[in-house]
């Protein structure tokens, strides 16, 4: 019994003897690791896994800016129409009204310009004359011409004058456009010329009566009067060798004497085309009234 107790006190004490000991294990492990802190603090600053948390996003967030910064501004798509601020039909409307009234008037400057020079070159045709000798020079007897020659010429002077004032208002209407924000392209706009849907919506339909159809005439008859009026006063220069007083009629009234001025006779033509014209397209206005109901007595 004595040595079976002899043999297990043995035995334990030879396996306790294998095992480490506890305490010089945990002084061992905490000499190392102050030995490697040492050395990483020598190394530099260690980043955690919390720092890599803390700070891994922002550069994320920083690179979307840096894109959009050097993107060129060519690349980026131009607002459409609707996303423009301020660009509406009806702005749009007005712009295009302004720039179609402005150039039209630039036009017809430019057109009246243009007859002006052709009656002046006519004048001077007429002035030359061939003597009896054969020989060409100004002939001017009756002292016709000449005054209007001066006449035409002052007349071409403001013409021109006219002509740069349209033409710098015209300018100014562009830029008054590149100031505003609008787009440019509203210059050559034509919708002030198609017609707007909300205003037909909200104006009744004309009735077509008596009224209204003399208004289309007399509309003729202003368009007309407009080409016969200056041909008129022409006429009446010559014919009485003098301007017309203020309020004085220039319409041709008896018969042409012997030695009539050549120009008198060709106004006369045209004078009397004019008149041809707009009596033919007033009979087809009426009768176009008489096809959509107007009754004849209307137009008696």
């Amino acid at each position: 019994m004595k040595i079976r107790l002899m043999i297990l006190t043995l035995v334990n004490a030879l396996w306790l003897s294998s095992l480490p000991c506890p305490a010089q294990s945990v002084a061992d492990l905490a000499r190392k690791e102050r030995e490697k802190r040492e050395q990483q603090k020598s190394r530099g600053k260690v980043f955690t896994n919390e720092d890599l948390n803390k700070y891994g996003s922002q550069p994320e967030a920083s690179a979307t800016p840096a894109r959009e910064v050097n993107e060129p501004e060519d690349t980026k798509p131009s607002p459409s129409k609707a996303e423009v601020p301020g660009s509406n039909e009806g702005d749009e409307r007005a712009w295009s009204k302004r720039f179609i009234e402005c150039k039209a008037k630039l036009q017809e400057a430019k057109n009246q310009g243009q007859i002006l020079q052709v009656k002046l070159n006519e004048l001077n045709l007429n002035l030359l004359q061939a003597n009896p000798q054969g020989r060409s020079e100004v002939y001017d007897r009756e002292h016709l011409y000449l005054p209007l020659i001066a006449q035409t010429k002052q007349q071409i002077e403001k013409n021109k004058s006219d002509i740069a004032a349209a033409e710098q208002a015209l300018e100014d209407l562009r830029e008054e456009l590149r100031k505003s924000g609008k787009p440019v392209s509203w210059e050559n706009s034509q919708l002030a010329l198609q017609a707007d849907d909300k205003a037909r919506k909200s104006e009744p339909a004309k009735v077509k009566d008596q009224k209204y159809w003399q208004e289309q005439l007399s509309i003729i008859d202003k368009r007309y009067d407009a080409q016969i009026d200056p041909l008129q006063e022409e006429r009446f220069q010559l014919v009485n060798r003098r301007p017309a007083k203020e309020g004085e009629p220039t319409t041709s009234t008896g018969t042409l004497g012997l030695g009539v001025p050549p120009r008198v006779i060709d106004i006369d033509v045209q004078i009397k085309e004019l008149n041809q014209k707009r009596d033919q397209e007033k009979a087809a206005l009426v009768e176009q009234a008489i096809r959509e109901g107007a009754l004849p007595g209307w137009f008696r």
